[in-house]
């Protein structure tokens, strides 16, 4: 009789081969939660899922948060390694470094810590012009300098614009580049009154931590979270707000620039390919905190303060530590020496660290006009961060 190969609908589907090596009398469906050598069927997906992730992280381009004129406040640096990586090899000149401690405790702490200072201090310093005339050579005066990055000291990251927390410095900052309107330009309804905010662009605290007060996990947790409360208040009323909007073309607009500033143009340097470039930041500003991807770090829920604090999460991503020529992790403790005399103790810098961004939450339009609307109110609710990998 010969073989019928029409199939019989509602049949169950014939056996299927299982693979060099798997016994064909196991069954075809295993139970729940393992898979046909006994592992968790639920731990090989995510392992796969965790294999495909790190292969695009890894040919993610490093992000680098920051752009050459933004004003940048640097808080609880410990070699200002970091901060001088931003001014020599991204250009960044408006550009505040602090540290929490004093000047003589910092060079008994790093003592490579004189050197970044150093190097940040005198990247502004340029050679004086020399022109010839009939009397000879002449020195032109107003090419001595240019806007320099500056250091302080003894600023406590929760005090910030406060006695003991950089005070006036960090009220002021440095001048704002506020876009021009063409000569022509002529707008169809007059400029609202505009808010600029606060001084600094981006403040930015890597690696926050209070120290061995204690040797009791729970106590770190809940010292390292007042840090992080106190700072992210503290940061609130200090971050620029967004600037209008433009209505003319962007590309007809002009950037006000005071005597003394910057020549980014006429500068040569390596790593600027991986910043988003020369332009002005068009955002509101942003806070950012780095922290490694382990615990105890994991446990201080930097999300949760940050909405606490009046802040929204905007993403997080890897922290591209190659990416930052020279930048070494400083312990809060200080530097360890080995045995060899060259740097002891763990480094930071071959452990997974990320970055979060925040910006202060905007009061909603209903909320600023006394108006409630009930679908506007459900999107400020529905608002959730997102992360780059």
């Amino acid at each position: 009789m010969p073989r019928n190969n029409k199939k019989i609908k509602g049949a169950p589907a014939p056996a299927r081969s299982r693979g060099p090596g798997k016994p064909s009398g196991q069954p075809s469906n295993p139970p729940k939660g393992q898979n046909g050598n006994g592992q968790s069927q639920s731990q090989g997906q995510a392992k796969e899922t965790t294999v495909k992730k790190g292969s695009v992280q890894a040919n993610q381009r490093p992000i680098v948060p920051f752009l050459r004129k933004d004003r940048v406040l640097l808080v609880g640096e410990g070699d200002f390694s970091f901060a001088r990586s931003l001014a020599t090899q991204y250009k960044c000149r408006n550009l505040c470094a602090t540290c929490y401690d004093s000047k003589d405790t910092l060079e008994g702490k790093y003592p490579q810590a004189q050197e970044n200072i150093q190097a940040i201090l005198e990247f502004s310093k340029k050679p004086k012009k020399e022109t010839e005339t009939e009397n000879g050579i002449e020195e032109s005066k107003d090419s001595t300098t240019q806007k320099a990055p500056k250091v302080l000291f003894s600023v406590d990251a929760r005090k910030l614009g406060s006695p003991g927390g950089g005070a006036k410095e960090i009220r002021t900052g440095f001048h704002r580049h506020e876009r021009k309107r063409p000569g022509w330009f002529q707008p169809k309804t007059p400029d609202p009154p505009y808010q600029s905010g606060g001084p600094w662009d981006v403040i930015c605290f890597n690696f926050p931590h209070v120290g061995g007060l204690s040797t009791d996990v729970n106590r770190q947790v809940r010292a390292n979270q007042e840090l992080l409360v106190a700072f992210f208040k503290a940061c609130v009323p200090l971050v620029s707000k967004a600037p209008p909007l433009m209505d003319a073309d962007e590309d007809e607009w002009e950037i006000s620039e005071s005597e003394d500033d910057d020549e980014d143009d006429d500068e040569e340097g390596e790593g600027g390919d991986e910043t988003t470039g020369k332009g002005i930041r068009t955002g509101a500003g942003q806070i950012l905190v780095t922290l490694f991807e382990a615990e105890p770090y994991t446990l201080w829920n930097i999300k949760d303060l940050a909405r606490h604090a009046g802040l929204i999460v905007v993403t997080s991503f890897r922290f591209p530590w190659a990416s930052y020529e020279g930048y070494s992790h400083a312990r809060t403790i200080g530097e360890i020496e080995g045995k060899n005399g060259e740097r002891g103790g763990w480094r930071g810098e071959d452990r997974d660290a990320r970055m979060y961004v925040f910006e202060v939450k905007e009061k909603p339009k209903w909320k600023q006009k006394g108006k409630f609307n009930k679908k506007t109110q459900k999107r400020e609710r529905d608002d959730s961060s997102s992360d780059s990998d």
